[in-house]
């Protein structure tokens, strides 16, 4: 589920829509946080995606 909600922020970033986009990365952030190793691959690509997205706002 965490994969869809980051799939949906990358969309929403890439239309501008900083708004939905840091919507969906918090949600993908808080499932991976809750389901993966601190050091998994995913999640530090969410974290990357929600940086991007803080700093467009």
């Amino acid at each position: 589920l965490a994969v869809v909600y980051h799939n949906m922020a990358k969309l929403y970033l890439a239309t501008r829509k900083y708004s939905m986009a840091m919507k969906n990365i918090q949600q993908a952030v808080e499932i991976a946080q809750e389901k993966l190793p601190s050091t998994h691959p995913h999640l530090l690509e969410y974290t990357e995606t929600f940086e991007k997205i803080r700093k467009k706002m």
